[in-house]
């Protein structure tokens, strides 16, 4: 596993940034990025650009490197990629309930570009899995959301979930309660899992350790 992830103990290799692999998802990214960049609202803090667009750690790159790592054919690939880049675009329009509405962007833009009727409707499904209270059911919807998850085992955890708690402050949300804050965030952690063997070898240990962290925390909060 660290040969397809590039994260030997003695000699770690760099793995590359991400970029779109086929025109079509030259086109794609083309768009979202706009998107994010015009019309994302102020107070989106947490599922912004780099949620989703950062070449290494956005959910784009991740789910490309699950989807390589787990062996899936190219077009479920770049279908896989395609999801991941609209995964958050309902957050535009508007922040619960976005998935319905990140799938029917998805819908409009792919047919444009030239996606055919049944890859949309993979897409949209993926999209549409990334709703906790729905979950994956298919292999790609897995991977996908094994990817949206990524950072609950990776070191700029607690980094990221402020910046969760900050754009809920800003969403007018009282969020000061450090105990309520980091108990509700370790009932999340616990209730999610990684579904693929890939990820599961890649962030359960850095899960975990989260997890410990979390603890510690609330441990001296009770003090």
């Amino acid at each position: 596993m660290a040969g397809i992830w590039g994260v030997g103990l003695l000699n770690p290799i760099m793995i590359p940034a991400y970029k779109p692999h086929t025109p079509r998802l030259r086109i794609v990214e083309q768009y979202v990025r706009e998107l994010f960049r015009d019309e994302l609202p102020v107070g989106i803090k947490y599922h912004d650009a780099d949620h989703t667009l950062h070449p290494t750690r956005g959910v784009v790159a991740v789910a490309h490197k699950i989807a390589v790592a787990e062996g899936v054919p190219e077009n479920d690939r770049e279908l896989i990629v395609a999801a991941a880049y609209f995964h958050d675009t309902g957050y535009i329009r508007e922040y619960g309930h976005n998935e319905p509405i990140a799938a029917r962007m998805a819908g409009r833009i792919l047919k444009l570009i030239g996606y055919l009727p049944a890859e949309i409707k993979k897409v949209q499904r993926m999209i549409l899995s990334t709703d906790l209270r729905r979950g994956p059911k298919t292999h790609c919807e897995k991977i996908l959301c094994d990817a949206d998850l990524d950072h609950l085992g990776r070191e700029d955890f607690f980094k990221l979930d402020q910046k969760l708690r900050e754009g809920r402050r800003v969403r007018g949300l009282d969020v000061d309660d450090d105990a309520l804050w980091y108990q509700n965030t370790l009932n999340f952690m616990k209730n999610c899992k990684y579904h693929t063997v890939s990820q599961q070898n890649r962030r359960e240990k850095g899960k975990q350790k989260n997890i410990r962290r979390l603890l510690e925390k609330l441990d001296k909060i009770g003090k």
